[in-house]
């Protein structure tokens, strides 16, 4: 048994934002489940949203953010992280990030706001932020006892601790077609809701609209920012076809520029992002990331258009916290991607994703060291498993982490119905009952029975059936029964 101060579960911007705000004092790991690189932050390519124009301001960032929230964010909160944005940037540069002096514009933004690292940002910021006390190995459970966490069990023991903070990141290998890491399974919504928190929000789960279609790409991303900087998206017949969806065209929020390229390629065959009209010299030493990459795969985009296609990018809900990162289980805290603090509402905003990972990383590290004594309410929220429906009607197929990627891709997609997602939450609840201990299917549950109480199109979630967005704004809010 190893005893901790803080023990963090994931090793990208939010868990190294937290460690290196507490005091050198505090015995602190890191637990990883792969190497350093393999996180969604390493992998970001747009930047910091942070008003730094004289022409901008917070206000204007807090009503887009609204605006690409659908109605669902908290604005309180959404004042709050944004409001601390300045600080958060000012601390990246005070630990060695050299941003690029030119500000970008990307996606739902009324004003250039974008900070950033050519087109790979992350991997900038995460060079600066070294850790070292990191502990390769995978978290099985959360140890908690009457309400308070107390430590953790992995593959490599018991592990115990003062406070544990939850910074696993994203759902998207649940997925057959996804930006993210390796290391995004789902895990920390599961090991949460087991633990006794509430997720909220689970429905949403953003789709990237660009990500490049070409033999051993892997979903590789096409930054938003290439739009923001004169991109066009164009079908099959070389047709511009945006402004036909969205006033604002390519610069339209994440969900509708989704919604629109997965439509045109089903009536036409394909979409391309055109950047071929711009100087080749900007694209190369703005894009050197994506130029290279592009051109090692035979396709220079100073001369040919991309082929692109939506791929499951982001996960908008999560455990639910408020903006100090307190979970409702006692000296457990969840930070970026896994949490909820109603940042993003139904539909992130274009690099909100980043900003949040450091202003909350910050706040948790502060909260941890002042150890103030706190408790985030419960709200009245459904249980999971606890969805009636026929389990007699699933298919007679083993469990397997392929055959969920393929159902979820399947039927959890850019635009849902209702029947398609009670056949798969019915085939989730039949493999659920052979494998009650797969995180992934616990995540997934949660995440499809949010979907069916939903009974409207908002942000992200699109249903067929329910295709108008609801007057009342509501939030889907999940606790765990496995009974």
């Amino acid at each position: 048994m190893m005893d901790y101060d803080v023990i963090i579960i994931g090793a990208g911007l939010a868990g190294r934002t937290v460690a290196l705000s507490l005091p050198d004092t505090f015995k602190v790991a890191i637990l990883a489940k792969e190497n350093l690189t393999e996180c969604a932050s390493y992998y970001a390519q747009g930047g910091i949203a942070t008003v730094v124009d004289a022409t901008d301001c917070i206000e204007s960032h807090v009503q887009d953010t609204l605006v690409a929230g659908a109605g669902l964010c908290c604005e309180t909160n959404v004042r709050s992280i944004l409001e601390q944005a300045p600080e958060a940037l000012k601390w990246l540069k005070a630990q060695g990030v050299i941003f690029d002096e030119d500000i970008t514009h990307e996606g739902g933004h009324q004003h250039r706001r974008i900070s950033h690292v050519a087109d790979y940002t992350g991997r900038a910021v995460l060079e600066k932020l070294a850790v070292h006390n990191v502990i390769k190995c995978k978290v099985i459970e959360l140890l908690v006892k009457n309400g308070q966490c107390y430590g953790v069990q992995t593959t490599q023991g018991e592990m115990t601790a003062r406070h544990v903070v939850l910074a696993t990141g994203g759902v998207g290998q649940i997925f057959s077609c996804t930006t993210n890491p390796r290391t995004a399974t789902a895990d920390g919504v599961a090991l949460a809701l087991k633990a006794g928190c509430q997720v909220a929000n689970m429905e949403f789960i953003q789709f990237h609209p660009t990500a490049l279609v070409l033999r051993g790409a892997s979903h590789f991303l096409i930054s938003e920012a290439l739009r923001g900087e004169g991109g066009i998206l164009k079908n099959a017949y070389q047709q511009r076809f945006m402004l036909a969806y969205d006033l604002r065209a390519e610069l339209a929020p994440r969900d509708i520029v989704a919604r629109a390229i997965e439509r045109e390629i089903k009536l036409t065959g394909a979409v391309y992002l055109d950047m071929t009209h711009l100087d080749a010299n900007f694209i190369q030493q703005h894009f050197p990331q994506i130029y290279t990459r592009c051109l090692a795969l035979g396709l220079d985009i100073t001369k040919h258009p991309i082929p692109v296609a939506p791929a499951v990018h982001y996960s908008c809900g999560g455990v639910l916290t408020d903006v100090l990162g307190h979970t409702q289980v006692k000296h457990l805290y969840a930070v970026g991607e896994v949490a909820c603090t109603y940042l993003h509402g139904a539909n992130r905003l274009a690099s909100n994703s980043l900003l949040e990972c450091v202003v909350m990383g910050r706040n948790t590290a502060q909260d941890i060291i002042e150890q103030q004594t706190y408790s985030i309410n419960l709200v009245p929220s459904a249980f999971l498993i606890e969805y009636h429906l026929n389990i007699e009607q699933a298919e007679k197929i083993a469990f397997s982490i392929e055959h969920l990627q393929q159902w979820m891709t399947r039927f959890f997609g850019i635009v849902r119905c209702v029947a398609e997602l009670k056949k798969l939450y019915i085939q989730l609840i039949y493999w659920y009952q052979a494998t009650p201990s797969q995180d992934e299917l616990i995540t997934a549950l949660a995440m499809v029975q949010s979907a069916l109480q939903r009974q409207e199109s908002r942000g992200t979630h699109f249903n067929q059936d329910y295709p108008q967005i609801s007057s009342v704004p509501v939030h889907s809010i999940i606790g765990f029964n496995s009974k």
